[in-house]
């Protein structure tokens, strides 16, 4: 199981922020999961929603917002909306999964992130047409079709359009989907998980997924990378005590 940070890690700092992705890094997560909306002059700034009541005090619609405006509001942390690129800058070394809303960011992230090959990357979407576009144009970038009702019907789509996986609301994952999914040779991950009894569930029923979490700090814990991170350490520390204990 992989533990993935939930808008940055939005139990521990406001949500999309650069506070947020670097209070996820500082947990340890296997990877940092954000929102990209397109603003109306083309660029992608972090967002979940369409409007930005929620995290500041000015409500704007972001689709219908220069950037320059957007950059003017204070979020309720203080700071200013966070940039695709600022939040690539930010999770340098870390795996990324961008959350991409709506229509319209296919081309644009795409140009965005030919100059990213470096960095891991994963593409999510509710809007499958728009991935499939985006899939065309970066083929090496893997995809995954979002889901929150029909597990069924984004497990075909992603078989269909050559999807590399699935990202689906937890409560909709049972045997048979996982199964089918990893027969298909489908990646899995699930959202959002925040309370430790359900993620040791799901890490026992369903082993080979990972899991978008508010509270990283918290799940951490169940994190096999970092398991398998730490016995390597402590295999290699051995090792070195054996050598230096044979040279004495």
């Amino acid at each position: 199981m992989k533990i993935i940070g939930h808008r940055g890690a939005a139990g521990m700092a406001l949500e999309n922020t650069l506070e947020s992705i670097r209070s996820a890094i500082r947990a340890g997560v296997d990877a940092v999961e954000i929102d990209v909306r397109l603003t109306k002059d083309g660029h992608l700034v972090l967002s979940h929603d369409k409007h930005t009541d929620r995290v500041s005090e000015s409500k704007s619609n972001v689709h219908d917002s220069l950037l320059e405006e957007l950059r003017i509001l204070k979020l309720r942390n203080g700071k200013p909306i966070a940039t695709l690129p600022e939040a690539l800058r930010a999770t340098r070394g870390v795996p990324l999964v961008i959350d991409a809303k709506e229509t319209g960011w296919a081309q644009p992230l795409a140009r965005l992130l030919h100059k990213s090959r470096e960095q891991q990357i994963i593409v999510a979407s509710f809007n499958h047409e728009e991935l499939e576009t985006f899939n065309a144009l970066c083929p090496h970038i893997p995809v995954y079709g979002l889901e929150h009702t029909a597990p069924f019907d984004v497990i075909h789509q992603a078989m269909e359009h050559g999807f590399t996986g699935i990202d689906i609301n937890f409560w909709i994952l049972n045997p048979l989907t996982y199964y089918w999914a990893r027969r298909k040779n489908l990646e899995i991950i699930v959202y959002t998980v925040n309370k430790i009894w359900i993620a040791r569930f799901l890490k026992f029923f369903y082993p080979h997924i990972s899991i978008t979490t508010n509270n990283p700090d918290k799940l951490g814990f169940l994190s096999d990378v970092k398991k398998r991170e730490k016995a390597i350490k402590k295999a290699a520390a051995e090792r070195a005590s054996t050598r230096r204990s044979r040279t004495v």
